[in-house]
């Protein structure tokens, strides 16, 4: 299929370097780096109020209040460990 892109001239000017090393036309180098590329594309993709996302997005948000939880535990951790005078392997 015939199409019109707009490339970079650094680009353009590699796939040309690249298909004349490779004895091949330009057009199959393009298509070979975008399909490499486009396999491997992340699963990132951007949540509402733009907060990158990870995975399958099964996972359900975090919230602040899940945030604030982890606050509170992570401070009792290591108060508990200041107290115990490290011996719980906690940060000291």
């Amino acid at each position: 299929m015939r199409t019109t892109l707009s490339l970079d001239d650094d680009l353009l000017s590699a796939a040309k370097v690249q298909a004349a090393r490779l004895n091949t036309s330009l057009s199959e180098v393009i298509n070979r780096a975008l399909r490499r590329g486009l396999m491997e594309a992340p699963t990132t993709r951007l949540r509402e109020g733009g907060t990158i996302a990870y995975g399958d997005g099964s996972a359900p948000p975090l919230t602040s209040d899940h945030v604030r939880a982890l606050e509170r535990r992570l401070d009792d951790d290591y108060l508990l460990g200041k107290l115990d005078g490290g011996r719980t392997g906690g940060p000291t």
